[in-house]
């Protein structure tokens, strides 16, 4: 049996109660406060059922006709046979029937109850266990801090005002949000993340950030269709996508506010609603071809890597190696390559220096110039992604990285100027220097043939701010001021010149295109 748990206004509700031992007390108990008449038929009652004055007690044996006009029957006697024949008679009757311990013969079980003035909450095992049931109650209730009776009282003293007032049910929630913050304080942004061990950690330094401005958050884990299809490369039933859309979707649900993800990860473009709200300290952002230790340069054959950008860039340095694709974490592919599965695994440096397992001693590392191979767009990059507009937005600012961010919108443009599909040899690079100029790098493998381009990009000088230098507290303000608006101005200058870098390389890889020529 499966019991879905629902509220019942029982105040004014016939309750028959048939037994007065201990069994029944417990009933009696259960009942109290909730303003249900309640009858206890038994020849024998408890004292503590015999003195309480909101109890009816009918001192002899039940009778059939006892059930007339009654809504509830419990039958708490210490005969089971007895209660089994007393509830099948209420069903009879079209009452609701309990009978104590016999699971068979329950439309409903009694839960354990955390009743405050304003609040219930009930707590069931389904009548497997009602000792666990009591002790998880005492649990709750002792995690649930006061200030949550106060506040759903003063909510609910306004919610018919609010929701006369307010014309949208995103106006309500919002309205009820603040106020619910205001009397139990901000609640914790819930974070989206893979559950791998390199997600988790990626979220753990999100959290971190986030903590460090003031802002508490926790960690929702999603299975991606990703992690779920192992057997098979990205590009074959997905490509990025498999790992970010059932996040999007759940910000777009509600049902989480932000989700972490590996930058290189993600498609081109965000879906309409969310973005990229910051980025963390961009880690190394070279590939790296792991090998046994010792191995011969001559015994480096099979290398393991399902990226065909890696793939095509390597066959251009490396014209020796067979490279055979390999799925998993980190970790699984370190022990694909321990057990000599392959001769070699590429990997991105940023997640061998996360998981700290960059230093293994029986392994060798062999890091791949960025010059020489040309890593993902958003690779080493973390990027945190929610709703595109809100307070939630505007707060997830303070954690950004403005050099990280700069170049991660810089990639995914040439990304998305080219139409860059999960099947294709794509690499981009860019770097934002001091001066907020772009450098970008980018290649594209046609077939065979290679399309290299960089350039650099300058940014348009922002106009200078007046500035009050007369020492007084209002030049000071002025300064703080003028170097707020600087900032702003310096780091949409720099994403405007990676725009253009985007943009110019796009064009010329696109021409490159041996189908267009």
């Amino acid at each position: 049996m499966a019991y879905f748990p629902f509220m019942m206004d029982i105040s004014g509700k016939r309750v028959v109660i048939v037994g007065g031992g201990r069994s029944a007390l417990w009933k009696v108990r259960a009942f109290k406060g909730f303003e249900a008449d309640i009858t206890v038929i038994a020849p024998e009652a408890a004292e503590e059922i015999r003195r309480n004055k909101e109890v009816r007690l009918i001192s002899r044996e039940f009778r059939e006709d006892d059930l007339q006009n009654a809504d509830i029957l419990v039958a708490a006697t210490d005969d089971r046979a007895l209660n089994r024949r007393i509830a099948q008679l209420a069903r009879d009757h079209g009452v609701l029937a309990n009978a104590v311990d016999d699971k068979e013969m329950c439309d409903f079980i009694f839960p354990a109850i955390v009743r405050r003035e304003n609040y219930t909450v009930a707590i069931s095992t389904d009548g497997k266990s009602p000792l666990l049931a009591r002790e998880i109650k005492k649990a709750i209730s002792r995690s649930i801090p006061d200030a949550y009776d106060e506040a759903v009282g003063e909510l609910g003293a306004v919610r018919q005002k609010v929701k006369s007032k307010a014309e949208t049910q995103d106006e309500r929630q919002r309205i009820f949000t603040e106020l619910a913050e205001k009397y139990i304080g901000a609640r914790k942004l819930r974070i989206g993340t893979r559950g791998s061990e390199l997600a988790m950690i990626q979220t753990e330094m999100v959290m971190d950030a986030l903590q460090s401005i003031g802002i508490e958050s926790e960690a929702v884990v999603i299975k991606t269709m990703g992690d779920k299809v192992q057997d098979k490369p990205l590009w074959k039933f997905g490509g990025k996508a498999v790992f970010v859309t059932d996040f999007e979707d759940a910000i777009l649900k509600g049902k989480i506010d932000l989700a972490v993800h590996s930058a290189k990860d993600m498609p081109a473009a965000c879906p309409d609603g969310t973005a990229v709200l910051a980025c963390l300290k961009r880690e190394d952002v070279r590939d790296v071809i792991v090998t046994r230790k010792g191995a011969a340069a001559e015994d480096i054959r099979i290398i393991g890597t399902s990226s065909l950008r890696r793939q095509v860039q390597l066959a251009r340095l490396h014209p020796e190696y067979l490279c055979k694709s390999i799925r998993g974490n980190v970790p699984t592919r370190l022990h694909k390559l321990r057990a000599g599965e392959y001769d070699g695994v590429v990997l991105a440096a940023a997640g061998l220096h996360r998981l700290m397992l960059d230093q293994e001693p029986d392994l060798d590392y062999h890091y791949l110039s960025a010059e020489d191979v040309i890593p993902a767009a958003g690779q080493a990059v973390i990027a945190v992604e929610g709703l595109a507009e809100g307070e939630i937005a505007e707060l997830v600012s303070g954690i950004n990285d403005e050099k990280a961010f700069v170049e991660l919108a810089a990639e995914r443009r040439f990304m998305k100027a080219i139409d860059a599909g999960c099947h294709e040899a794509v690499g981009a690079l860019a770097e934002c220097r001091e001066d907020g100029s772009i450098t970008m790098r980018v290649m594209k493998d046609y077939g065979g043939a290679m399309s290299l381009h960089g350039l650099q990009e300058t940014p348009h000088t922002a106009p200078e701010t007046d500035e009050n230098a007369d020492g007084s507290a209002a030049g000071s303000a002025n300064k703080a001021e003028n170097a707020e608006t600087e900032k702003v101005a310096g780091l949409k200058a720099s994403l405007d010149a990676g725009r253009r870098a985007a943009d110019l390389l796009a064009e010329e890889v696109i021409a490159d295109d041996p189908e267009r020529n």
